[in-house]
Order: C-alpha cells, then sequence, then structure tokens
C-alpha cells in the first residue's frame, strides 16, 4: 500500500509541476501537444502541417485527444508516461531514483525540469531508461528490439544510433540475441513507411526530417556555463567507464544520446543529456541511499517549489488565469486576454486566417477555434526540409484571400532567433492591415 501512496502523491506533484509552477520550464509543450491535436483532428503529417521527426511520439500522444481535445488531457497522458518513468528509475536505481527525481522537480536544479515537459525528447530518454530497465533485468529479445525500432521511430538522429547500440551490443556473446533484436525492431520501421506510403508523404518525410537538417546548422548557441556542464560531465561518465570492469551496455548508450545535443545546441537540449547522463552515473555507482537522505530531499522538493512560487510571484502576479475552450487554466495577460477575444471572434468571422506568432499562441488560438493547423504553424528555420525558407516563402507569394495574425516585435532579435523573419516583414509591405491590437496586427492579402 505504501509504494501506491508515493505513486499517487508523484501523480498529483507531477500535475501541479507541469500545470502551475514551472510553466516557464514547457518549451517546445505547446508545439507538441499542437502535432498530437492535428492528426487528432484527422489531418496528415508532413502534408496538412509540418513535423520534423518520424510519428511515434505525435501518435501516442494523440490517443486520448482522439475523445477530448483539452490540453489537460495532454498533461494526464504525461503524467502516466512519468510514473512509469519513475517506476522504472526505482526498479533499475532502487532509493537512488529520488536524486533523479529531485533534480527533475527541483526548479532550481540547472535546467532539469525541462525534461518533465511532454513530447519527443521526453519520449526518448524515457525509452533509454526503458531500455536499460529490459536490458538490467535481461528480458526478451524481441521486447527490447522493438523499442529500439520505437526510439528510431521518436528521434531519428538520436534513435538510430539507439537502435545500433541495442542490436550490435550482444552481437560478440550471443548472435542469435542480436539477429532477434533486429528483425523486432523492423517491425515499427515497416508499419510506418506502409503509413507513409499510404497517404503519399515518404518524399516529404525525407525531405522534412534528413534533408532539411543543415538549416538547423546556423542555429547553434549555447552560454560558457552550460558548455562547462556539458564537457564536465561527459570527462566524469569517460571516467566511470575507463575505472568499470563491466563495461555494460548504459554507456553505449549514453554515447548514443550525445546528438540529442544537435542541431540545437542549447540549455534545453543539454539538460536532458546531462540528466540521463547522471541517471548511468548512478546505476554504475554502488552506493545506497539511507531513509532520511530520502526524506530530505522530499523536503528539499516541497521547499524549493513554494520559494521558487515566491520568488516567481512578481511575474506570475502580472498573469491571469483564463478558461479558453481546450484550453483550460492558462496563465494570459489582461492585454493579451484582450487581443485573445478579439482574434477568436475574428476567426468566428474568418476562418482564411493563419497565424505568423509564437508557436504556443498558434496553438491555443487554433485548439480554442477548434481549427486545423496549417503550414505556417511553427514558423521556424529549419522546419521546412530542403531549401525549407524559399518553399514556404513561395507558398506565402502564392496565397491570397487570407488573413494573417503576426505579433509585434517576433524579429527583433534575429540572432537568437530561429523565427523567420522575411515572411512577415514581407507582410508588412504587402498586405493591407486590417486591425492593430496591443501585441498583434491582423493583415490581409488581396
Amino acid at each position: 500500500m505504501k509504494k501506491y501512496i508515493k505513486y499517487i502523491i508523484l501523480a498529483i506533484w507531477f500535475f501541479i509541476a507541469l500545470r502551475f509552477i514551472y510553466i516557464v520550464f514547457r518549451m517546445d509543450t505547446y508545439n507538441n501537444f499542437g502535432f498530437s491535436y492535428a492528426i487528432a483532428k484527422g489531418q496528415i503529417p508532413y502534408k496538412d502541417f509540418y513535423l520534423i521527426v518520424p510519428l511515434f511520439s505525435p501518435f501516442l500522444y494523440s490517443v486520448l485527444l482522439y475523445f477530448n481535445h483539452s490540453i489537460i488531457v495532454f498533461y494526464l497522458e504525461q503524467i502516466f508516461l512519468l510514473l512509469i518513468f519513475s517506476y522504472l528509475l526505482f526498479k533499475i536505481l532502487d532509493k537512488k531514483a529520488w536524486i533523479v527525481l529531485f533534480l527533475l522537480l527541483c526548479p532550481f536544479t540547472l535546467c532539469f525540469p525541462f525534461c518533465l515537459f511532454p513530447g519527443y525528447n521526453f519520449l526518448i530518454l524515457f525509452e533509454l531508461v526503458l531500455l536499460l530497465y529490459l536490458n538490467h533485468y535481461k528480458k526478451n529479445d524481441m521486447v527490447i528490439g522493438f523499442v529500439a525500432g520505437l526510439a528510431l521511430l521518436t528521434k531519428q538522429n538520436i534513435g538510430i544510433f539507439i537502435m545500433l547500440v541495442t542490436i550490435i551490443y550482444p552481437f560478440f556473446k550471443n548472435k542469435r540475441s542480436s539477429l532477434i533484436r533486429f528483425i523486432f525492431s523492423l517491425i515499427p520501421i515497416i508499419i510506418f513507411v506502409i503509413y507513409l506510403l499510404i497517404t503519399n508523404t515518404f518524399l516529404n518525410f525525407i525531405d522534412l526530417c534528413f534533408l532539411g537538417m543543415k538549416s538547423f546548422t546556423n542555429n547553434l548557441f549555447i552560454g560558457p556555463i552550460w558548455l562547462m556542464f556539458f564537457v564536465l560531465s561527459l570527462i566524469i561518465i569517460i571516467r566511470q567507464f575507463i575505472k568499470s570492469k563491466d563495461k555494460n551496455i548504459s554507456y553505449y548508450y549514453v554515447m548514443s544520446y550525445l546528438p540529442v545535443v544537435y542541431p540545437i545546441f542549447n540549455d534545453y537540449h543539454i539538460g536532458f543529456f546531462i540528466l540521463f547522463l547522471i541517471i548511468v552515473y548512478l546505476y554504475n555507482k554502488p552506493f545506497e541511499l539511507s531513509d532520511k537522505t530520502v526524506i530530505v530531499l522530499n523536503i528539499l522538493i516541497v521547499v524549493a517549489s513554494v520559494a521558487y512560487y515566491f520568488v516567481s510571484y512578481e511575474f506570475f502576479n502580472r498573469f491571469q488565469i483564463v478558461n479558453y475552450n481546450n484550453m483550460p487554466l492558462e496563465f494570459i495577460t489582461k492585454k493579451n486576454k484582450k487581443d485573445y477575444d478579439y482574434i477568436i471572434q475574428h476567426m468566428k468571422k474568418h476562418s482564411n486566417t493563419s497565424y505568423i506568432i509564437d508557436p504556443s499562441n498558434v496553438v491555443a488560438l487554433t485548439v480554442i477555434q477548434e481549427a486545423k493547423l496549417d503550414h505556417y504553424f511553427v514558423l521556424f528555420r529549419g522546419n521546412f526540409g530542403k531549401n525549407g525558407e524559399d518553399k514556404i516563402y513561395q507558398e506565402f507569394v502564392d496565397t491570397h484571400d487570407r488573413y494573417f495574425v503576426v505579433q509585434k516585435g517576433e524579429c527583433n532579435n534575429q540572432k537568437s532567433n530561429q523565427f523567420i523573419c522575411k515572411i512577415p516583414e514581407e507582410i508588412e509591405k504587402k498586405c493591407d492591415i486590417a486591425k492593430e491590437l496591443n501585441n498583434y496586427i491582423i493583415y490581409y492579402k488581396k
């Protein structure tokens, strides 16, 4: 009974953390919600809206969205995965798992709270921990191979290396094991390829998920402190590997996970990598936590969260909680609420409207209206395949009789911004202003 209470408390705390306390850490959460929402609305990925990863993550998160489009459902799906993630940690780390949960749930622990939020980056971390668990307990090779295949379908630039490590690692000791893993890793991949062929999106997938990767290379930015943590953590894990007599698969999974910091090398992606390094370090470090230490860690989680609330009170005090259709309990400023209310009314009259604004706001305004996403959904460099910026610009040129909601100041800081500024600049030159709001301007293109 005691362990069930632990998971009930964790579930409640995960919900509070995701929905209220750590909203500044959510990063790509709304984008990922948008992908799954669009699928639940019957849209075809790579054709109706652009996507730069394979489909396992958005399809998985879309399951319950078929029944209800509320973002609360999206968070509930993530809480379920976080509980499984916690269970796996306790199975492979025992009480040391509390160190990882402390890092996740304490808002002052570098950038680890990023890792709480739903999406393909969390899911690839989840799959790595699941593979550690399956290998640790010597589970069926068919299951291990299948999960490795899912990793490839979650994030291609990482999943391919995870899959190779999973297949090759046992080869010299047990060739049959490697063969079984290889065969069963192909099952989800074959299903995915069949889906692409049926939907006639195979070439689109290649273009968006592989040929367009080069466009991201201009978007690498990292502060010296994060670079220091990254290098230091690598040195520590390599030193542990050299000293270890048992060169188990966990160390090879660390190296396979390294591409998580490419093509965008920032604190968000480094947080995922360092957290997995810590998990592997704890997995291979023979020590136990005392019950007193576990209690202290739990107290620190609560104290740190309360402290974070008071530190950020001034920030949150500028927001109010609103309840829009499918977007309940949203933090929004009074000025933004006036803008949202006007745009929502505008959309009721003019469904031919696209958003050239922050993707989080695109998702919010789209979901509120029960509308569908379009190609302007995430107007970032690297999201449109080979020569993608030229293609999306040409699509804009060829578009007529359409309203564009443009966010003011979106292109002010181009050096650290992925946003494709060419389109809003052209909109300003070639379109008529229909309405100017506090933070947005609505243009009309004849």
